[in-house]
């Protein structure tokens, strides 16, 4: 499964939401998505009032590579002015990431 799999559960089932907020090797496992132990996943959650931008980790560089370059690389984005009317649900865990 992937991680498109993952949000559409957490957008339809509130409990399985908050388990993805608070232990999301344990969320995503259940959907068959395999993370390795060492790495580490936060998972946000966006809402009217507040978005959050992901800068991923870069390819590989290789030799000279220019702005235009890079932004083929990085593929069309998600705007902020799409409509979200998701709620959201504070799972009161005390492994939320820090601000």
């Amino acid at each position: 499964m992937t991680i498109a799999k993952a949000i559409a559960r957490a957008w339809t089932d509130d409990a399985y939401k908050i388990k993805l907020l608070c232990d999301p090797h344990a969320a995503l496992n259940e959907i068959d998505v395999t993370v390795p132990e060492n790495v580490t996943v936060r998972v946000v959650e966006d809402t009217d009032e507040t978005r959050h931008l992901v800068i991923p980790k870069p390819p590989p560089q290789t030799g000279d590579v220019s702005l235009e370059d890079w932004t083929q690389q990085a593929g069309a984005q998600p705007t902020f002015d799409h409509p979200c009317t998701h709620r959201t649900i504070h799972c009161g865990c005390s492994t939320r990431p820090p601000c």
